[in-house]
């Protein structure tokens, strides 16, 4: 028997595992008590000193060697905890406290330093193992931990597996969730520690229902009760004695893999949930709410088609994928009918008054593309003016667009030439502000010391009649240079920083340089 004080208080356990399971309890927003503040002996063996690691646990130090620390510890577990009565204990069939005792005995495969010094050598006889039934060589903890568990009770550090088709888990939650929904037989006594304490049970939000309403116990398999607890939560309903027959019988033929979708529309068939609510759609106002012309009229037709198809086909697709519920698909479907009627003419109208007004820069803006780019507009644009855009040579859907708008072949070519010198000029400006902008992120000295940056460094040379770029070939590398055929001098300049791009569209464009 183990008595640990803390402060005033004295608590009791028999197992040194469990000294260290309370002390290393989660304490869930609690102050952590002194080290100086604890005190631990054993009824006959005495006092047992206790530290803290720099991990912030507590850890004990019994006398004795490695291997007799950890067999003693592992004696207790076994004969107070795991083998009672000749039997060895599930998890779920030992309170939650006795189980973290024997977790917290096999975290010393991996953090030994809970219950040894590892600062000290071991050279007793038991560290180097020289038992005739032993191999020759060093302790190794882990391996002498992981094998007594396996040896003594049948599973590992981490405890026996709660499902089949899981990996061991070593939360206590798990271990009776799992029975519970099994329909095995758990205690009271454990079953009231989760009821009084919802803390414990927070990550394993479908324990809950398990724990206040027993008739869900063994009557749904796992997979088939967590889509339960998801689906009731996710619509806000309890799960309580008075509906959970019902449920249970709605959930009657789901098959036992049954995801949310197959709970969900069980619910739903069954009156429990019912259908999911649309806002009611608002009517349109604004410019928008009419069309302007019968081509906008046809265009905002063809389009809400094309949208509540693709919307249609998608849900199907989902739908019969079992991706989505009945209810889901429902939602789906109608949401894309209010969104069918409710939709405004702003492309349409767009389209329409480009059309009507003979703006051939955004007729050709919205027309004169590959034929699967808005592909309705160019229908409606076929059935109302009989312009085909669609089934055509570029070239030819370019001159119709200009034909419709009004222009001859000669002044296409004018408005050609005119917008490929726009485009140029453009072009140009872009070009001058980006190297502009580089050129300003550098700095550059002259010979008397003065600083300034790539851009006014340029400027300056240039209205100091420096007017040609030059470029100097020294083996793998070009160096840049801006030259005054006047004076026959030179300064640098670099590509990367931009000073020779906005040289270059100072001298090629003539800008004036900017005070």
């Amino acid at each position: 028997m183990y008595v640990i004080h803390i402060g005033q208080r004295a608590e009791h356990r028999t197992t040194l595992a469990g000294v260290l399971q309370y002390l290393n309890d989660d304490r869930d927003g609690k102050a952590v008590p002194r080290v100086e503040d604890i005190a631990v002996r054993h009824v006959e063996r005495g006092v047992i000193p206790v530290e803290r690691l720099a991990s912030g646990n507590f850890a004990v130090r019994p006398a004795g060697t490695r291997r007799a620390i950890l067999s003693l510890i592992l004696d207790e577990v076994d004969r107070f905890i795991v083998r009672v009565g000749g039997k060895i204990l599930r998890p779920h069939e030992m309170s939650r406290a006795a189980w973290g005792a024997v977790v917290a005995a096999g975290r010393l495969a991996y953090f030994p330093a809970e219950a040894i010094d590892m600062s000290q050598d071991d050279a007793g006889p038991l560290f180097q193992t020289v038992d005739l039934f032993e191999e020759q060589g060093p302790f190794d903890i882990a391996d002498f931990v992981c094998g007594e568990f396996i040896r003594r009770f049948g599973y590992g550090t981490n405890g026996p597996l709660y499902h089949p088709a899981a990996s061991p888990n070593c939360r206590h939650e798990v271990h009776v969730a799992y029975a519970l929904m099994r329909g095995e037989k758990v205690r009271d006594c454990i079953i009231n520690t989760y009821r009084d304490n919802p803390h414990h049970v927070r990550s394993e939000f479908w324990m809950r229902p398990l724990i206040e309403v027993p008739a869900l116990r063994g009557a749904l398999s796992p997979s088939v009760l967590q889509a339960l607890c998801q689906t009731m939560r996710g619509e806000k309903l309890e799960i309580t004695t008075h509906n959970a027959g019902k449920l249970i019988a709605a959930l009657r033929d789901v098959p036992s893999d049954g995801h949310a979708v197959h709970v969900d529309d069980a619910l739903f068939a069954a009156g429990i949930l019912m259908p999911r609510t649309m806002p009611t759609p608002k009517p349109m106002e604004g410019e928008n709410a009419q069309p302007a012309t019968k081509l906008a009229e046809r265009i905002r037709t063809l389009v809400c088609q094309r949208q509540y198809q693709a919307s249609i086909e998608r849900a199907t697709a989902d739908r019969e994928a079992f991706n989505i519920s009945q209810r889901e698909f429902d939602r789906q479907t109608r949401a894309a009918a209010i969104d069918r009627d409710t939709h405004g003419y702003e492309w349409a109208n767009r389209v329409a008054l480009a059309v009507m007004e003979r703006n051939v820069a955004a007729v050709l803006q919205i027309f004169d593309s590959p034929k699967d780019w808005n592909t309705e507009s160019k229908r409606a644009l076929r059935e109302e003016y009989g312009v085909d855009v669609l089934q055509c040579a570029a070239a030819e859907r370019r001159r119709r667009l200009f034909e419709l708008c009004g222009f001859s072949e000669a002044e296409q070519a004018q408005w050609e030439a005119n917008e490929a010198i726009d485009k140029a000029r453009k072009r140009a400006e872009r070009q001058m502000a980006d190297a502009k902008s580089l050129a300003e992120g550098t700095t550059y000295r002259l010979e008397t010391g003065q600083t300034m940056n790539g851009r006014e460094y340029v400027d300056l040379c240039i209205d100091a009649g420096f007017s040609q770029l030059i470029d100097e070939r020294r083996g793998n590398v070009t160096r840049y240079r801006i030259y005054d055929p006047v004076k026959r001098v030179s300064r640098p300049l670099r590509a990367k920083d931009g000073t020779l791009d906005y040289a270059r569209a100072r001298l090629t464009n003539a800008v004036p340089a900017f005070a």
